[in-house]
């Protein structure tokens, strides 16, 4: 073997000299000598360690992001929770409250209609289509008994008759912007309103799930004439 020289400082050396001993060389030149033979191994050792550490952050990483995940889910399923639960006290205030007509009663609400849409025993515009003044009459003598719902109603079917067909999520927040008073959630009126009394409203249609019309010459046909 040729002899080198190396100049190192001087704490080098002795970390080196402990190092050596700790290892159970018994010079510090039998160590250098085992280092350099086995530098492949070291390095490989080194390059595993890098990358074992660049993997554990990616799985912090993406431990953080599925802890995000899950919190975003926990506060929708809690706002779920909580509408389910309004719709709930809805559907009992509705079985509490008697009715001798033939469709289903839906509560009446503690909070009055808004006040810029017009209650349904109003007398009709001119305008409005014949189909819709039969089927205001045919609520306000057969539908729920509370004002608040029958308004739902109506409007439901003016809505319909401009724009339909509409899924039931675009008419429910359609319905609460005109009626935003009266009951406490879009999921409480829906509830209490179409989804309830779907089957008994003449003139409604649901040409696919979740999809909703509103037959003018059904109504026409179906409803008893205004002036009888």
């Amino acid at each position: 073997m040729e002899p080198i020289t190396l100049r190192l400082p001087t704490d080098l050396l002795e970390e080196l000299d402990a190092e050596s001993d700790e290892a159970g060389f018994s010079t510090r030149s039998e160590y250098i000598r085992h280092l350099l033979f086995h530098r492949p191994d070291i390095s490989q050792i080194a390059t595993a360690e890098d990358t074992s550490a660049t993997t554990d952050s990616a799985q912090v990483d993406e431990i953080e992001q599925t802890i995000d995940e899950l919190a975003d889910y926990h506060d929708e399923l809690t706002q779920r929770v909580s509408d389910l639960e309004e719709e709930v006290e809805q559907f009992h205030l509705n079985d509490d409250q008697p009715t001798g007509t033939s469709l289903s009663v839906s509560s009446t609400s503690d909070k009055a209609p808004s006040d810029h849409h017009p209650s349904t025993t109003e007398q009709p515009s001119a305008d409005e289509p014949r189909s819709l003044t039969k089927f205001k009459q045919w609520l306000d003598e057969n539908g729920p008994q509370s004002d608040g719902a029958r308004t739902v109603l109506l409007d439901a079917a003016q809505i319909l008759d401009d724009q339909e067909p509409l899924k039931a999520s675009e008419l429910r927040e359609q319905l609460y912007e005109r009626n935003p008073d009266t009951y406490g959630s879009a999921g409480a009126l829906w509830a209490s309103t179409v989804e309830r009394l779907y089957d008994d409203l003449l003139g409604f249609e649901r040409p696919e799930y979740g999809t909703y019309t509103f037959d003018r010459e059904a109504a026409m046909e179906s409803l008893p004439d205004p002036s009888d």
